[in-house]
């Protein structure tokens, strides 16, 4: 299987306090793999929300600039950082920038729904 993000259509996160995020499914359980593979998209000025379950984050971040923050623990990110978020931690991203904080974030199959 292969494919491009753009056949992908963005669908704006919907969890109470998220502003201006979107969130793309580019690889998931229908493509054979095991988990889900997101791309998320914080625009300028906008923010995931503070929140916490079980499973864990694998995060890569593509563009931008910005923070995570974990259990109230502010860390700066940018393109090429990672940052991995135990599950039962609190976390949310900030973007900082002037630009559009991109990043792949994997769950396991727990983690997300199409």
């Amino acid at each position: 299987m292969v494919r491009h993000e753009s056949e992908i259509e963005p669908v704006g996160m919907a969890m109470a306090g998220a502003v201006g995020v979107t969130k793309q499914i580019v690889i998931g359980p229908d493509d054979g793999y095991d988990g889900f593979c997101r791309v998320f998209t914080v625009q300028s000025g906008g923010n995931t929300p503070s929140h916490r379950h079980d499973w864990f984050h694998a995060n890569y971040i593509l563009e931008g600039e910005g923070k995570v923050v974990i259990e109230g623990v502010e860390q700066p990110v940018k393109a090429g950082s990672v940052a991995y978020i135990e599950g039962g931690k609190s976390h949310n991203f900030i973007n900082t920038g002037k630009t559009p904080l991109k990043f792949i974030c994997l769950v396991p199959r727990s983690g997300d729904k199409y």
